[in-house]
């Protein structure tokens, strides 16, 4: 068992083909470990733009490459070959600091090849999640490679940073640093169709109040001043993902602003709501209240 941990650099650019906005690689970086975590090789490669030819005035400060540098490299399809080749027939487990980059490498092999499955990944772990998981930090909050290094004992000045090969090295020293080989396997996907399909998934808030996936009984909104159901006052809109509407308390008068949101993830529904009064004098309305359900609804992938 081999475990690759990579990283890419990429550069946002617009696509004709697709209508829309694509990273396109620019470079390709990776280390080799054995199943000790001992460094076998490791794969350093420049991707010659094929959608733009400029580089983004950020990402050139970000990386300090440069136009002439990357146009140094071969085609994506080329160099993947090369990568494909370096990685070779042992079995494989890939991994990258969040899924960012297998999401953009996934793309790029889309565009460049017609499908999504990539020959060279049995397995992937998103060593984010796996790392973070032994530092004191809520999992919701995502943190950067540096900042994980630092709280893993590494000093990330040691390092370059944002270039693909650099952040590779980091990586696989913050893999080393909590490396456990059972805990590991929990935090192991295997690359099959149900992989793929969840990444390509995009969350989404629903915005029609009738979506089966809307439990209409979150719909009630109990006053803040005495905890009584209000009444809804007028229709329901809908702005910046949450549905809304003024509400009245007909026990304690109060009139209410109260908005939720649904948002379907892959796997789960999240759900978010407040309640705020409003002020009659001045027509503003004061937060009072704000509930953040810890649960998250499992559900059925609908999209």
């Amino acid at each position: 068992m081999h475990y690759v941990v990579m990283d890419l650099e990429w550069n946002n650019t617009y696509c004709k083909r697709l209508g829309g906005f694509i990273n396109e690689i620019i470079e390709i970086g990776a280390v080799k470990l054995d199943e000790n975590l001992k460094t076998l090789d490791t794969f350093s490669e420049f991707v010659k733009p094929q959608i733009s030819r400029k580089l983004q005035g950020r990402v050139k400060r970000l990386t300090n490459l440069t136009n002439e540098e990357i146009n140094t490299g071969d085609f994506f399809q080329d160099v993947i070959e090369q990568f494909g080749d370096w990685i070779g027939e042992e079995p494989t487990t890939v991994l990258t600091w969040a899924d960012g980059d297998i999401r953009t490498l996934i793309s790029n092999y889309r565009y460049y090849f017609g499908t999504s499955v990539l020959p060279f990944a049995g397995r992937y772990v998103d060593l984010q999640k796996y790392c973070q998981s032994f530092i004191d930090v809520p999992s919701s909050q995502q943190i950067g490679l540096s900042t994980a290094a630092e709280q893993l004992g590494i000093n990330p000045d040691l390092y370059s940073h944002h270039r693909a090969l650099d952040d590779s090295v980091l990586s696989a020293d913050c893999l080393r640093k909590v490396f456990h080989p059972e805990k590991l396997a929990a935090y192991t996907k295997k690359c099959d169709a149900q992989f793929y399909h969840r990444l390509e998934f995009k969350p989404h808030a629903i915005s029609n109040i009738n979506h089966p996936l809307v439990d209409k009984s979150l719909l009630e909104c109990k006053c803040i001043k005495c905890g009584e159901t209000a009444v809804r006052q007028t229709d329901w809109k809908y702005s910046n993902q949450y549905f809304r509407a003024d509400f009245k308390c007909e026990n304690c008068g109060a009139l209410l602003r109260y908005a939720i949101r649904f948002k379907k993830y892959y796997d789960h529904l999240d759900i978010r709501h407040t309640t705020s009064e409003i002020d009659e004098n001045d027509n503003k309305k004061r937060k009072r209240h704000y509930y953040k359900p810890k649960r998250k609804a499992s559900v059925k992938n609908k999209q």
